[in-house]
């Protein structure tokens, strides 16, 4: 007897073990169709994969619940199921997010953004989610992707306004050099001039970390309306840019100001830059 039952704990041990590979082995597939875009597919090669590795561990429970899923559990092992369930859900949330953010991120340099797509994984997996009966909190995902988006809607007017003040420093620096011809006198008065043009903001340092932390298109607007002031005032120097720059900032900072960012085709456009 003692050796049928060490033969029957190996059988259980490697069905399990193989159970487990196999639903691995379908999650990560689900992963890899979620990413090129099949979403209804991925859904079920996920499922399937979440079906394996709950089979995995069913030789040890007689009922649990969780996930959308009912299955037998011995009462002494309750606490070992819910944590199993928990494990999974976290694996789950933490995988899903880097598909999403990795799609967000990827091709930034070298093509076109398509927001339209990226919001649309989004939507399509906390979908695919709740038909398993996953309920994921997706809050954080959400503002890292507004995080981008935003910032991809600001850019955009940040170039024009950054093509603007260069110009006008530009001319201001002309006007420097009028003023202190060759040989410069390394006086007073020309340290105070010069620190006058250094004063003349024509660029953002660290664009993104300001879209993360605050309102970049409110500091892009601080930025113009300071360095069309200083230009005027030490320079002589006028400067305009396209009202509907100033107009479309002033939108996106609004947005910056209410998040949670409520998507619209409108904002798509904006993000990627076909409007």
């Amino acid at each position: 007897m003692p050796e049928v039952n060490s033969w029957k704990q190996a059988f259980e041990w490697g069905e399990r073990f193989v159970f487990s590979i196999i639903g691995l082995g379908l999650i990560a597939w689900a992963l890899r169709l979620i990413y090129i875009g099949q979403i209804t597919d991925a859904g079920i090669v996920f499922g399937l994969g979440f079906l394996s590795s709950i089979y995995a561990n069913v030789a040890r429970f007689k009922r649990f619940k969780g996930l959308g899923f009912e299955a037998e559990l011995w009462e002494d092992k309750q606490k070992e199921a819910a944590d199993l369930i928990e494990r999974l859900r976290e694996v789950v949330s933490i995988y899903t997010r880097e598909v999403i953010l990795l799609k967000v991120k990827a091709g930034r340099w070298g093509r076109v953004a398509d927001w339209e797509e990226r919001w649309k994984l989004f939507d399509d997996l906390g979908t695919q989610h709740s038909v398993l009966g996953q309920e994921i909190d997706f809050t954080d995902t959400k503002k890292e992707m507004d995080d981008y988006f935003l910032f991809d809607m600001t850019m955009p007017q940040i170039r024009e306004i950054k093509k603007v003040m260069s110009e006008g420093k530009a001319a201001a620096g002309q006007k420097l050099d009028q003023e202190f011809p060759n040989p410069i006198r390394q006086d007073e008065s020309y340290r105070r001039r010069l620190e006058q043009f250094r004063n003349i903001g024509d660029h953002i340092e660290n664009p993104f970390e300001i879209s993360v932390e605050g309102n970049l298109a409110s500091h892009a607007l601080d930025l113009f309306n300071s360095g069309k002031k200083r230009l005027h005032t030490d320079f002589a120097v006028d400067v305009e840019v396209d009202p509907k720059v100033l107009e479309r900032l002033e939108e996106i900072s609004k947005l910056y100001q209410t998040r949670p960012v409520r998507v619209t085709a409108q904002l798509i456009g904006w993000a990627n830059d076909n409007d």
